[in-house]
């Protein structure tokens, strides 16, 4: 492990490029930067997909693997955390798929059917923000068209560009505009109540450590064996 990975994760000035970079060149223990700086990031937008934590955290284990493994192909089209956020998210489609027994299955309908069995984690809780409330919004969240979740999740909840959102969801940037207005219309009508300002779905320290590690010994496991 990487003993000053969190303090790089967070130093913007050390860019995803660099870093790639590095880590291409042989140093494999800097991919650890990238998995600290983007696990937020993974988890909210794993978050508005998939039924359960532990579901949750597995893609984001295989997302951050076969980012990995495919860092080569990266070119610098779309920004890293795009790039990454997509492979989540086809990552979590194949998972709904085994479950569903299905061959095909778009943005439109993910979570068709997941809705009812939504698992809250304590981490998942911002404990600044009233519990019955925080559930009333995950679980209003939750009940939405996925089509329109998803931008939801990406747009107010990860901040995430307009451009890039289209570039995530494969939409173009007014279809990004229409569809988060349709789910701020209803989440205002299920919860008749402010949303501005709230921080959900937190992914804590200590689990964000967790999953770096996992991801780590992973890829040193794989380097072992090729030696």
């Amino acid at each position: 492990m990487l003993a000053n990975a969190v303090l790089l994760a967070a130093d913007r000035s050390l860019t995803d490029d660099v870093i790639i970079s590095h880590v291409l060149l042989g140093n494999k223990e800097e991919f650890e930067i990238l998995v600290r700086r983007y696990n937020n990031l993974l988890y909210k937008t794993a978050r508005g997909i998939l039924s359960t934590e532990n579901d949750i955290e597995d893609i984001m284990q295989e997302t951050y693997i076969r980012g990995y493994e495919k860092l080569g192909q990266f070119r610098n089209e779309a920004k890293f955390s795009t790039w990454l956020t997509r492979i989540l998210i086809n990552c979590a489609l194949q998972h709904i798929n085994k479950l569903k027994g299905k061959e095909h299955l778009s943005l439109d309908v993910i979570g068709e059917g997941l809705d009812s069995a939504q698992e809250t984690h304590p981490d998942g809780i911002n404990p600044e923000v009233s519990e019955n409330l925080t559930k009333a919004l995950e679980g209003a969240i939750s009940h939405l068209p996925s089509k329109y979740r998803v931008v939801f999740i990406l747009r107010e909840i990860q901040h995430v560009p307009v451009a890039e959102t289209a570039a995530i969801v494969g939409i173009t940037e007014e279809n990004v505009k229409i569809r988060l207005h349709r789910a701020k219309s209803m989440l205002k009508t299920m919860l008749q109540s402010e949303l501005d300002d709230m921080e959900i779905f937190v992914f804590h320290a200590s689990r964000c450590s967790s999953i770096a590690e996992r991801v780590m010994r992973h890829i040193y496991s794989i380097e072992h064996q090729l030696n």
